[in-house]
């Protein structure tokens, strides 16, 4: 930014990121494909070497590294246990559990992963150029698992802990950071301001006791304190339930 390129910046605010769980896998596991590495997993030899590198990598952290999703009815009692739990209550090493999980789920297994801290998310949040998304789906409360609970409370908790409680900005700013920055930064001219001409995406908050309710043991929770919110000008939630109606858009990048 300094030499003068156009770079800009988006965030959740949380200390724990979300990702499927074969990550832990070193990457040369996955030369091939999917299979491949299945297939890898299941070699006694091939695995006992990513077995050592995984464990050397994730020295510490096989504690912060939480199942979040497993597909199968099997391993559902896995779901909100840590790596280095399931490893003590099966009796196996760290990498061995892990590994168990993806090769049983065919790597249809998520995880949360702690591995951040919150000075570094409140600097990175406070700089201009940062602008703010969920990096999660638009998913229902019947969801399965237990998903990262930015699918739910990522824009209250902004506004709620970072502006009003924390005071990083105004509460202009972090509405500016969720809404005009991303809109400008997508190329979507005609969303993100209140003024004449766009369309009417708008949502109508209690400051004082907006919150975010979800957190990591209970996800999926409806914020409190949203009174209304119109989505292309239509009436779309109020008061946390949703009115039916379905008035949003594809949006497409202008040239």
């Amino acid at each position: 930014r300094r030499e003068g390129y156009d770079v800009t910046v988006d965030q959740y605010p949380y200390n724990a990121s979300s990702t499927t769980m074969d990550s832990n896998v070193p990457l040369w596991g996955f030369e091939g494909g999917m299979e491949k590495m299945l297939q890898r997993l299941q070699d006694p030899e091939i695995r006992k070497q990513l077995k050592v590198e995984s464990n050397v990598s994730h020295v510490g952290r096989w504690g912060d590294i939480f199942v979040s999703y497993a597909e199968s009815e099997k391993n559902a009692w896995t779901i909100g246990k840590s790596i280095a739990e399931i490893a003590e209550i099966r009796g196996v090493d760290p990498a061995d559990a892990c590994f168990d999980l993806i090769a049983d789920e065919k790597g249809r297994v998520n995880e949360v992963n702690y591995g951040m801290c919150e000075e570094d998310i409140e600097y990175i949040m406070s700089q201009r150029f940062t602008m703010i998304g969920s990096d999660g789906y638009a998913a229902s409360m019947e969801y399965p698992g237990l998903p990262h609970p930015r699918w739910y409370g990522t824009f209250p908790r902004v506004i709620a802990h970072y502006c009003r409680d924390r005071r990083l900005f105004p509460l202009e700013t972090a509405v500016y950071k969720m809404t005009g920055l991303p809109a400008a930064r997508l190329g979507l001219p005609d969303r993100g301001l209140v003024k004449e001409g766009m369309w009417a995406d708008l949502v109508l908050l209690d400051f004082d006791n907006i919150q975010d309710t979800p957190d990591y043991n209970s996800p999926k929770s409806v914020c409190k304190g949203i009174l209304k919110v119109y989505v292309n000008g239509v009436l779309t939630a109020e008061n946390g339930v949703h009115t039916g109606v379905k008035s949003g858009k594809i949006l497409r990048k202008s040239q």
